[in-house]
């Protein structure tokens, strides 16, 4: 974080126009985001954090725009009113009154205020900071739980729809774009295997799944902590839309409960750590206070197989088309990370039922 980003000189000039930044500013990368471009922003003693977002992703940031606008206005609201004991990230509006600024190369661009004193982590060490994380991820959902869908846009339409994420894949293997099939025939075969999760998926729809306002990437380095461990703030909010709180607790258990990264390639190390989803499901639940029902409360070892299931595919899916998605560090970063989360998710299947009796409320 210490390391100094130069900007170009237009990009340079044009944040400086859109917030009002002297020509002694300095920017730093922050986080290690797969999407966006974040970077904290010194200016005269004053530290707020930058992003560049990337429009490929999000097809229509306007939209992310006033739903980011929402959420952290409502949540504003919560916090004022005694609901909610979190941090809440506040948008800095542009020197025009705008919540984002255009650059003259089309590029996107917010500013948030930094919030001093914390830190992230990729992945958590001890069953505390897993409990800090559910619950305050658990508290995030609560509180949204008032605000009013039409509010809410779908930034990304199908976004953690596993009948859909399938499809892309069986699409991707058929098409072969990049010639990658022969090289990652392993990884195919065991996503070819995710089909058997998407009757059970049908079943919850079926059955009424209550579709919410969720946060959609719920990974561990998208809170802020604490020198204590405890969970401050809630970031990252460009996937905040409709969906079910099962795709929230599924990629925390897919981000926390295996003690190497999604990246590692030490694939003998990935695995469930049984006291880390304990401390997951209690904080969670904690979190949630009167929010689950009964289908979601049973469904929490599901969730993490879920979604772990959809993040390999999707990771396998942008190697086949040639990484055109996830940021990659090298040519088979991707294809590393499927290899990972195949690996995670097939640990998570064999221990489903010891799992399930770790959930408070369960037999």
């Amino acid at each position: 974080m210490n390391d100094t980003v130069h900007l170009d000189l237009a990009t340079r000039n044009g944040l400086a126009d859109a917030w009002g930044l002297s020509p002694r500013a300095r920017f730093a990368p922050l986080g290690n985001g797969l999407i966006n471009r974040t970077l904290l922003v010194t200016d005269d003693g004053r530290r707020r954090v930058l992003q560049c977002l990337n429009i490929h992703v999000f097809r229509d940031p306007a939209l992310v725009m006033r739903n980011c606008h929402a959420v952290t206005a409502h949540l504003g609201r919560e916090r004022a009113a005694g609901r909610y004991d979190y941090s809440v990230l506040e948008l800095v509006p542009t020197l025009a009154g705008e919540p984002a600024a255009v650059l003259a190369d089309g590029s996107w661009w917010r500013m948030y205020d930094h919030v001093p004193d914390t830190r992230t982590h990729d992945t958590a060490d001890t069953p505390a900071l897993t409990f800090e994380a559910g619950r305050g991820f658990g508290a995030f959902a609560a509180a949204l739980a008032g605000l009013d869908h039409g509010n809410v846009g779908e930034v990304i339409p199908h976004f953690h729809d596993p009948v859909k994420r399938f499809e892309a894949f069986r699409a991707a293997l058929s098409a072969d774009r990049a010639a990658r099939v022969a090289q990652a025939r392993h990884e195919c075969d065991a996503a070819l295997g995710f089909a058997g999760v998407l009757a059970h998926w049908r079943t919850l729809l079926d059955a009424g799944l209550p579709w919410r306002i969720t946060h959609n990437d719920c990974k561990l380095n998208n809170l802020l902590f604490d020198a204590s461990g405890r969970a401050v703030c809630v970031v990252d909010l460009d996937t905040v839309m409709p969906g079910t709180l099962l795709f929230d607790f599924g990629d925390m258990g897919r981000t926390m409960l295996s003690p190497v990264a999604e990246d590692s390639t030490d694939i003998a190390r990935v695995g469930v750590r049984h006291e880390h989803f304990a401390a997951l499901a209690r904080g969670y639940i904690e979190g949630c206070g009167e929010l689950l029902t009964p289908l979601e409360h049973d469904n929490l070892v599901f969730a993490a197989r879920l979604v772990t299931g959809v993040i390999g595919l999707r990771f396998l899916t942008d190697y086949l088309d040639g990484d055109r998605y996830f940021r990659i560090a090298h040519p088979t970063h991707n294809l590393e990370r499927a290899r990972n989360q195949f690996a995670l998710y097939a640990a998570l299947t064999a221990q489903a039922d010891a799992l399930q009796a770790l959930v408070p409320g369960s037999g």
